[in-house]
């Protein structure tokens, strides 16, 4: 039993635990709505507002991040997180990881911002979820050659059709960036440690 618990990725668990935790406490307390209003990221905010807002609406891009709307919502993100999350963590290792995990959130809110904003004129409505780093985490998982990286991907889009079709609000470009982010960012990386294990290796080549 310690031994299995020895293997479990720490960052994933951590991260589904926060944003377990969160949602919980928004439903326990009741301020759920609350909590969306204040901390979602509205892009208007950030690509509209004058510059007094510039400082509240980063932090919004970040916090939106760890804020869910239902079960349905926050069950579909950990399950992903943890299903390909684990492999994306020992790959890469722990730094890499939450680095990676942030930035490509990032980088999802960011984009979809800027098509809510300039394209769509629906940059006054909240985004919230870890769509985009979760996204992220498939890309990284698809870079390093997991192919249920795109095969999650894939039914994220799939969701985005049906959601087109309901009631249901799909933030489809934060799943897009994200997942790009991820994928090019890890495919640098790697260019990056091939370059530098040939370096090395002409280096001390005899």
């Amino acid at each position: 039993m310690l031994r299995s618990l020895g293997h479990l990725p720490p960052v994933t668990i951590t991260l589904a635990v926060i944003n377990a935790l969160i949602f919980a406490y928004g439903m326990a307390t009741q301020t759920q709505h609350d909590i969306i209003a204040h901390y979602g990221f509205v892009p208007d905010e950030l690509f509209r507002a004058n510059s007094s807002l510039l400082s509240d609406s980063i932090l919004r891009l970040f916090t939106s991040m760890f804020i869910h709307a239902n079960i349905a919502h926050i069950s579909f993100n950990l399950f992903a997180l943890i299903y390909m999350g684990g492999f994306a963590e020992r790959s890469i290792g722990i730094p890499r990881f939450i680095l990676l995990y942030v930035v490509a959130g990032l980088g999802g809110g960011l984009l979809h911002g800027v098509v809510a904003s300039y394209l769509l004129s629906s940059g006054d409505t909240l985004l919230i979820g870890a769509s985009g780093a979760i996204s992220g985490i498939l890309g990284v998982s698809a870079a390093l050659g997991d192919i249920r990286g795109y095969y999650w991907l894939a039914i994220q889009v799939l969701y985005v059709f049906i959601g087109s079709f309901t009631s249901l609000s799909i933030a489809f470009m934060a799943h897009v960036g994200g997942f790009l982010t991820g994928l090019v960012l890890t495919k640098v990386m790697i260019s990056i440690e091939r370059r530098k294990r040939d370096w090395r290796s002409n280096t001390y080549s005899t």
